[in-house]
């Protein structure tokens, strides 16, 4: 016989599909109040501070001052969200890292890994709550926070979490995917600073050079990896996947997962490629203007020994 589709969600939480989806109408309000919260203390912040929180020499104080009230909110939330995610990130795939392939790729009812497995699902709930929350503010704000590519972004990468969520399955794949979300946290800090009047100066070459280090470890490095561990070694485990004795996945809902996962690897993979050419391009801009003042310096000597 049989057995029915699982309900959404059904196999991320032990309570089945109601306490779980109780967890996302949670979150997503609890994504909200930080938003509010957020919004309020960038309010005082500026009452208090308007001088030190922009830079009066760089910036339109006003323009920005705008712009950081209006749109600062969503990246604090950004900020917090992706720096969470993360740690849980690297908790997950620590906690996941000696399970068997099945283990890394299934969540059963029972077994060694069912309590890393539920921490995952977690996660995954929280991060779907987030994209909700998200997508909600970008439509009010329509298109300062993004376009129509970023809310396509947001609905196909929850509707594979929900997939996941609902079927039980990628649980080591989403730690390595999730982990992605450290190049967020100086993606987030460079927009503070760009915005607020800080466009030149160490702090945000520091945050640059962070931001593109965390891009290639995470979602070029242990994103490669991976995939090559998933399609390579995990093979025969995944095609499992669709089995009724196993999870019962449609293999269109799998198919769209595995594609996804896929197409962010290419698209990180052109991202990091446009990434370095700047990072290149910036460092050959550095070494042209250090060596020009002793280029100069060595044409005036030169200049006066002729004279001499």
């Amino acid at each position: 016989m049989t057995k029915p589709p699982p309900l959404i969600f059904e196999n991320s939480h032990d309570g089945g599909s109601l306490p779980a989806l109780q967890m996302l109408v949670t979150d997503i309000f609890t994504w909200e109040i930080l938003y509010q919260i957020s919004q309020f203390a960038i309010k005082v912040a500026f009452m208090k501070y308007s001088k030190i929180i922009v830079n009066p020499k760089k910036a339109n104080s006003d323009a920005a001052k705008a712009t950081l009230m209006e749109l600062g909110p969503s990246y604090v939330v950004s900020f917090v969200h992706s720096l969470y995610v993360t740690a849980r990130g690297v908790m997950h795939l620590y906690s996941l890292w000696a399970a068997s392939n099945m283990d890394k790729i299934y969540i059963g009812p029972e077994g060694d890994y069912r309590e890393a497995h539920l921490e995952v699902a977690r996660t995954n709930i929280l991060f779907v709550a987030y994209l909700f929350y998200d997508m909600i503010h970008i439509l009010h704000q329509y298109p300062k926070l993004g376009g129509g590519d970023t809310m396509a972004h947001h609905m196909l990468f929850a509707f594979c979490s929900v997939i996941n969520g609902t079927f039980g399955i990628m649980p080591f794949q989403f730690g390595w995917l999730i982990v992605g979300e450290m190049s967020t946290i100086f993606l987030n800090w460079r927009w503070f600073l760009l915005k607020s009047g800080r466009d030149s100066g160490v702090l945000l070459e520091n945050v640059n050079t962070m931001f593109a280090a965390s891009f290639f470890l995470t979602r070029i490095v242990m994103y490669t990896a991976g995939i090559v561990h998933l399609y390579i070694f995990s093979m025969s485990e995944l095609k499992s996947l669709s089995s009724p004795e196993v999870s019962g996945v449609p293999l269109s809902a799998l198919g769209i997962t595995c594609g996804c996962m896929l197409l962010g690897w290419l698209l990180n993979l052109y991202w990091g490629s446009k990434i370095l050419r700047k990072v290149a391009r910036g460092r050959t801009n550095v070494t042209v203007k250090s060596t020009e003042p002793v280029a100069a310096k060595a044409g005036k000597k030169n200049r006066r020994s002729k004279r001499e």
